[in-house]
């Protein structure tokens, strides 16, 4: 993990972005953490990020794809994907199993890195790698990031709402942003009011949902996101999301050397990106990939407003649960380092609906 002074910090603000998820997505991502943290986690990242940030995850979520142009940053450039040897989707699905390109430069080990730094006593340190660690679990679920073939679907030519885009841009924007404009409800504030009949669980809810939100377009995605599907559709599965296998083998040892996986998830920080990243590796080859892809220079691009693929991923709620995976995840890993004890024997892993 590479870190730079201040002043260089400050001087590369104002680099031409380039955005991962999409600067939506990546925002998105954040504002679902902001909403779950613990109130000890939101003192911690106060003390830690700078003024301007205003205390909220969203507003540094799209800093690591700002700056990685910048030739004092070029090294993280290559740290936002991993590349497994002898992928192929939808044909030949391979997460490791035969290693890695750049086995130490990736996506997974940076995760990894800079769940550490978030423990140092520098508060420089702790800032920027925040600020990475909150890019990178978005990009985790991006599952075009989890592949190397056709540079991650950049040279995969299709048609999307009718322009000609690459297949990687689509996932990383447009199918986020059309879900954005497409919204009808969900576009006012939420009730908080305490004379409304509504159970007070719910009316502080809304209120902590209202509180994070920065009036930006995407707010009517996060309220619909987290009311009707983290707090709805996906409730029973929260717990899941977040745990890390490799802890739960820290009692039996000899079955984790047996059964180790591609990559070591660490057995003493609360982070797992390779367990995390393997249901959405696998969303490659269920569909996403379509077998009519072509990366050949001269192929025609691919429609993909289409029902067995664009119409599949609204039906599925793929990219809105790709985007709750990791602000929850997001959530889980700041509130376990910076989330005082009282909090957690208060709240868990998280504040609830009770």
């Amino acid at each position: 993990m590479h870190f730079l002074s201040l002043a260089l910090l400050c001087a590369v603000q104002a680099a031409t972005p380039v955005w991962g998820w999409g600067e939506e997505g990546h925002k998105i991502t954040g504002t679902i953490a902001q909403i779950h943290l613990l109130p000890s986690a939101q003192q911690a990242i106060c003390k830690i990020l700078p003024g301007e940030f205003k205390c909220h995850l969203a507003n540094i979520a799209v800093w690591a794809d700002t700056v990685k142009r910048n030739p004092k940053w070029r090294w993280s450039s290559e740290l936002h994907y991993v590349n497994p040897e002898g992928d192929n989707p939808p044909e030949d699905c391979t997460y490791g199993e035969k290693g890695w390109k750049n086995p130490t430069e990736n996506i997974l080990p940076e995760i990894v890195n800079n769940t550490g730094h978030l423990f140092s006593k520098t508060i420089t340190t702790q800032d920027i790698a925040l600020r990475f660690l909150t890019h990178y679990l978005g990009d985790l679920h991006q599952p075009f990031h989890l592949t190397g073939r056709a540079r991650g679907g950049n040279q995969v030519r299709v048609r999307y709402q009718g322009k000609s885009t690459n297949l990687h841009s689509a996932w990383d924007g447009d199918l986020i942003r059309r879900r954005i404009r497409t919204l009808n409800n969900y576009t006012s504030p939420l009730p908080t009011a305490p004379t409304l009949p509504l159970p007070p669980p719910i009316l502080a809810w809304n209120k902590r949902i209202e509180a994070a939100l920065q009036g930006s377009n995407y707010d009517p995605l996060v309220r619909w996101v987290v009311s009707e599907g983290i707090h709805g559709w996906w409730a029973n599965e929260l717990e899941e999301w977040v745990k890390c296998p490799q802890l739960e083998l820290q009692a039996s040892p000899e079955q984790a050397v047996m059964n180790g996986p591609p990559f070591e998830d660490p057995p003493n920080l609360p982070v797992c990106p390779y367990a995390w990243s393997v249901a959405s590796h696998k969303l490659l080859c269920d569909f996403l990939w379509s077998p009519d892809f072509d990366e050949s220079d001269d192929s025609d691009p691919v429609e993909l407003e289409k029902p067995e693929y664009a119409g599949r991923i609204r039906d599925m709620k793929i990219v809105e649960k790709q985007l709750a995976l990791g602000g929850m995840r997001l959530a889980a890993v700041v509130n376990a380092v910076f989330g005082s004890e009282e909090d957690k024997r208060a709240f868990g892993i998280w504040p609830k609906v009770l």
